[in-house]
């Protein structure tokens, strides 16, 4: 990027601010247009969700190892996208294999415990308060057959994700399980497809 352009970006992240304060300097700001590869850095597997940003006022952070500190017993995710305008907070958790519920693995307890966090935290409460929207994406590059026995856990973190919500929603409209190929399409039928061609639209609209 030429001094310019890093010049012009600058600008432009200034006229954001976000009210986490001591955390702010760990969200980074994308800009209205960008693509991004949100990808698993720790897996050999390279699994990876693309997101395209159609909004303005758009921020990312990595909860693990950034946001929240190595305490044990504390599970996080991987991403966190927070649209503050629209509110909207999305939740991402990267599999490098098949979903599983194994413990270190569940994607669901990743996510929960990462809303729990949130909450906790005087700073950060505001991202997860009642008028926030909340989306939770589980991306695995395998088949995505869902193990025996998700439907308490996933029904758990839908609760977690609708309370205090003031709009009902289904499971399916808060929890989407997401396949990324290689080739160039979109579907959201139950399962969201996509590829780095045709990205997940951030914020989230549901269908």
């Amino acid at each position: 990027m030429r001094k310019k352009e890093k010049a012009a970006k600058r600008d432009s992240d200034s006229l954001y601010t976000l009210p986490f304060g001591k955390y702010n300097e760990l969200f980074e700001h994308i800009c209205k247009g960008e693509k991004k590869n949100l990808k698993d850095k720790k897996s050999d597997k390279n699994s990876y969700m693309p997101i395209e940003v159609i909004e303005e006022q758009v921020f990312l952070t990595e909860p693990d190892g950034k946001l929240i500190p190595d305490i044990q017993g504390q599970h996080k995710c991987d991403y966190l996208v927070y649209c503050q305008i629209k509110p909207q907070l999305c939740f991402v958790e990267l599999k490098g294999e098949n979903i599983s519920v194994k413990e270190g693995y569940n994607p669901y307890k990743q996510i929960s415990d990462t809303l729990d966090f949130l909450q906790k935290e005087e700073l950060l409460k505001e991202m997860v308060d009642q008028k926030v929207e909340k989306h939770a994406f589980i991306v695995s590059p395998g088949r995505q057959k869902l193990p025996r026995g998700i439907e308490s856990k996933e029904r758990f973190l839908w609760q977690k994700l609708m309370q205090n919500g003031v709009e009902k929603r289904k499971i399916t409209d808060l929890i989407h399980y997401v396949k990324v190929t290689k080739s160039d399409r979109y579907s959201n039928n139950g399962q969201i497809i996509c590829s780095s061609k045709s990205p997940v639209k951030i914020p989230f609209e549901i269908k």
